[in-house]
């Protein structure tokens, strides 16, 4: 019963957003005359060959700020995550 509950949580920690092998696009800012500039951000999953894209108010910024990625690829996972560049230039993301 032990080395149940053990793998079941070396399993859920093993999951999906443990680690992210893929790529990340993001489009020139846009402005409209309604709503904040954004871009479009696109995230590639080289393992699973899904693909999602969200919107990022205003721009990269060393401010963490939630973008909320939807599945454009069939399936139906969407997911919050937190996105920011750091003073190196990295872009940062933590699902």
């Amino acid at each position: 019963m032990k080395v149940t509950s053990i793998v079941g949580v070396i399993a859920a920690l093993a999951g999906p957003a443990a680690a992210f092998y893929g790529q990340m696009a993001a489009s020139a800012m846009t402005v409209s005359g309604e709503g904040p500039a954004y871009q479009l951000i696109t995230l590639s999953d080289y393992n699973t060959g899904s693909i999602y894209s969200g919107d990022l108010n205003f721009s990269f910024s060393g401010t963490q700020k939630f973008v909320y990625f939807e599945e454009d690829t069939p399936g139906s996972y969407d997911f919050y995550a937190l996105m920011w560049r750091i003073t190196d230039g990295c872009h940062n993301i933590d699902f």
